[in-house]
């Protein structure tokens, strides 16, 4: 068997998207349900190599694609996605949490609510953690000036998942990919 060095390439945003939109259509002719997209989606969306993406594709029937114009906004990025970052401004994690159940599966913008409702209740659990472990161990000088920072934080980084959004491009917050858990494996490995 020949060793093929090509699935060791990296993958970049533009193969991430055309493997998510061929999950999608796996997912729109009944090849899978919400479940396995969602699970095949975050193993396509933290592709590095092309055997990752690969393993995110597996099992489903090859489809020559020829390479799709990459379209800068699609509608429910940029409308619900936009919407539910900026929503937390108002409503914390309650206005992410709406649009995501009223989203339609598998959809952009149910993936931007989402987004948008795990890094709202992160920050939200974070300040609470702050507030009372910093309460008891630390100053209140230093407490104050860690929840400002916090805040400005939280602020910065929910003004720009909505405005991403809005621009049609999906947005990757950095503190969520700090905490990020490895997607199970499916091949064996």
């Amino acid at each position: 068997m020949t060793n093929l060095p090509s699935r060791d390439l990296r993958v970049g945003d533009a193969e991430r998207l055309r493997a998510e939109t061929l999950l999608q259509d796996a997912y729109c002719d009944g090849r899978l349900d919400e479940f396995e997209l969602d699970q095949r989606l975050g193993m396509v969306m933290s592709a590095q190599t092309r055997r990752d993406l690969n393993a995110g594709l597996a099992g489903l029937p090859a489809r020559i694609m020829a390479p799709r114009p990459v379209v800068a906004k699609h509608p429910q990025v940029t409308g619900l996605g936009a919407v539910a970052h900026l929503s937390a401004l108002v409503s914390w994690i309650f206005g992410p949490l709406f649009l995501y159940a009223v989203a339609t599966p598998g959809t952009p913008g149910r993936r931007e609510a989402a987004k948008a409702f795990n890094f709202q209740l992160v920050s939200g659990l974070a300040c609470i953690v702050t507030a009372v472990v910093g309460g008891l161990l630390l100053p209140g000088e230093l407490v104050a000036t860690l929840m400002v920072t916090g805040w400005l934080g939280w602020l910065v980084l929910t003004v720009m998942g909505g405005a991403r959004a809005l621009s049609g491009q999906p947005f990757h917050n950095p503190v969520m990919q700090v905490l990020r858990v490895a997607p199970l494996r499916t091949d064996g490995r």
